[in-house]
């Protein structure tokens, strides 16, 4: 008898759904398939959450109107610059403008010869003069608020707590050191150092009260500052956007001057000119300019056009840096633990942004656009309503103003997660924000802004430290410049305006600072939520901060149970499956997460 052949392996239907979850899969029939998968090609090491490789093109026709308008702004900039006024500072001068006759100048130079402007001979401080003898002092400036934004990171990578009590410290300090300033200058019953004793009292009641939240702002900072330290690239890749964008903004705003040249003095409808005199009154009577400078209409339009540009451009750089953020903060959530080198992380992020994902942030940038116009709209009609409405008027343009600023607040919120969710799946603009918004409903979790504390008190923060900086850098100046014998005619003022333009750079570089800190607090609580949303534990530091999160900004207190970090909404206690893989079970049931 011929030996019977071995039946062939019956192959389970029901498996091929499951493999579109290859987390879950992996933790239920302990599939093996994947790991081999990540020894081939070792650079994937996100847990199959974010999506390494070629990715496919998303929101394509947005990318394409962006470059179109860019296109027509700089080609109509171009023949705006062509055939712009050479002579409009003088045709265009105020004191000219007085006069009526001048109302019908000729374009021809020869006609204005004649005219020269007079210089104002006066004690203030000289542009060029201070730039000259500041030089050095403004480099070193420069220098010195770079290394305070370095030495800001820095401070929060390794002693996070202590840096973030620190500054309440310094804050509360600044505040009673003014107070007594003002009281030695007013005398002690003054009543501004009265009041600045009572408010920094307030304060560090307020903060004593907030010890517990600030100690959770202080972990959460410190697990951002580890992600930017084992990707350093990353604020590299934002400085380099930043660049960008510069280079954009400098001939944009070059073309819309250009474009303001173009067009001619008119007479002034509203200006009524003397019987016999060569000058012109207002309706009240008072002196008048006769002349203005009428834009070409085209040239008008073209205004509006670059401007709106230009702002679609300022919110796509602020997606690009998110989306940069995302993908290598998600990068380094998801993988495996004790992993430490993530190289190309950040070029691999900055190609997907640039590549298959720019249309998806060309629509985001928009949608931040027209949020950004719908407010300034809003801010408009709210000053319109205080100065010529009555009380009725007033007080319905004020409950339809904050409500729509509050509907605005929303849609930026949601296009920021949106923007975090494209970074990390590859998803185009309005399915990511459908899944984020998903995500977050289903875990009750309060994502309208994360956490308010972190931000307001760094930006807080930022803007002190700036102060003492702008302040120390100003009072040095004053001292290395006053009694030198050559050239310091106004030491003060010259002292003055080194220590403002110090703060003004120490600003700009803290505020890029938190800004960074900041965007990885958000990329890790969306990581976060995705962790909730497939029940994985991928990092437990991070789920323990983020449970107190919740606790502190939810109304009820969290479900109880469960283990590193507990349990959220839907998930029930943590689970060990055959691969030894930790995961939440969910109380809806195994069928529903397959």
């Amino acid at each position: 008898a011929r030996p019977a052949l071995p039946r062939p392996p019956v192959r389970d239907s029901n498996i091929a759904p499951m493999t579109r979850d290859p987390g879950v899969y992996q933790q239920l029939v302990g599939d093996d398939r994947a790991a081999d998968d990540d020894r081939a090609a070792a650079a994937d090491l996100t847990d199959g959450v974010y999506r390494h490789g070629p990715r496919e093109a998303r929101d394509v026709t947005y990318g394409r109107v962006y470059a179109v308008v860019a296109a027509a702004v700089f080609i109509l900039g171009c023949v705006a610059s062509n055939n712009a006024e050479s002579h409009y500072e003088k045709l265009a001068d105020p004191d000219l403008m007085r006069a009526a006759s001048h109302c019908d100048a000729s374009r021809s130079p020869d006609a204005l010869n004649a005219y020269r402007r007079s210089l104002a001979e006066d004690d203030e401080v000289d542009g060029a003069m201070f730039l000259r003898h500041a030089a050095t002092w403004l480099a070193l400036s420069t220098l010195g608020a770079v290394a305070v934004g370095l030495a800001f990171l820095a401070a929060f990578r390794s002693h996070a707590r202590a840096t973030v009590w620190a500054m309440v410290y310094f804050k509360t300090g600044v505040i009673f050191a003014l107070a007594l300033v003002v009281s030695s200058t007013d005398g002690a019953g003054s009543g501004p150092g009265l009041f600045l004793a009572l408010l920094g009292c307030l304060t560090a009641f307020v903060f004593w009260l907030w010890r517990r939240e600030i100690d959770l702002v202080a972990r959460l900072l410190a697990v951002a500052s580890k992600s930017l330290q084992d990707n350093p690239h990353v604020v590299t890749a934002i400085v380099g956007v930043k660049l960008a964008l510069l280079t954009l903004t400098v001939p944009t705003f070059a073309f819309v001057s250009a474009a303001y040249r173009n067009g001619e003095v008119v007479r002034d409808p509203d200006a009524v000119l003397q019987s016999g005199k060569d000058t012109c009154v207002d309706e009240n009577g008072d002196h008048a300019p006769c002349c203005v400078w009428a834009t070409d209409d085209w040239a008008s339009a073209y205004v509006v056009m670059a401007t709106l540009f230009w702002l679609w451009t300022a919110m796509l750089a602020f997606e690009v840096r998110m989306f940069t953020v995302a993908g290598v903060t998600a990068q380094w959530y998801f993988a495996p633990p004790g992993s430490s080198r993530f190289a190309g992380t950040t070029i691999e992020s900055v190609k997907n942004a640039l590549g298959p994902s720019f249309g998806s942030l060309a629509l985001g940038s928009l949608v931040l656009t027209a949020v950004n116009v719908a407010r300034e709209i809003n801010r408009n009609a709210r000053r319109n309503a205080r100065e010529n409405g009555g009380g009725a008027i007033q007080i319905v343009a004020c409950l339809v103003t904050t409500c729509l600023d509050c509907v605005y607040a929303v849609i930026q919120h949601v296009t920021k997660y949106a923007t975090i969710q494209c970074a990390i799946t590859g998803a185009a603009f309005c399915d990511a924000a459908v899944a984020v918004s998903r995500m977050l409903t289903d875990n009750f979790l309060n994502a309208y802004a994360v956490w308010w504390l972190p931000g307001t008190l760094l930006g807080s923060a930022a803007f002190v430290f700036a102060a003492a900086y702008g302040t120390c850098v100003g009072v040095a100046g004053y001292v290395a410049w006053n009694g030198a014998s050559r050239g310091h005619e106004n030491p003060g003022g010259e002292s003055v305006l080194l220590g403002f333009v110090s703060f003004f750079l120490a600003l700009v570089a803290l505020n890029f600072c938190v800004t960074v800190l900041l965007d990885v607090v958000d990329c890790v609580f969306v990581c976060y939520v995705m962790d909730l949303d497939r029940q994985r534990n991928s990092r437990p530091e991070v789920h323990e901060i983020y449970e107190e999160v919740k606790a502190k900004t939810a109304k009820a207190a969290p479900a109880e149970g469960g283990a590193a970090g507990g349990t959220a909404g839907g998930s029930g206690a943590v689970v060990r499956g055959p691969g030894g893989d930790i995961a939440y079970g969910n109380r809806r049931g195994a069928d529903d997460n397959l």
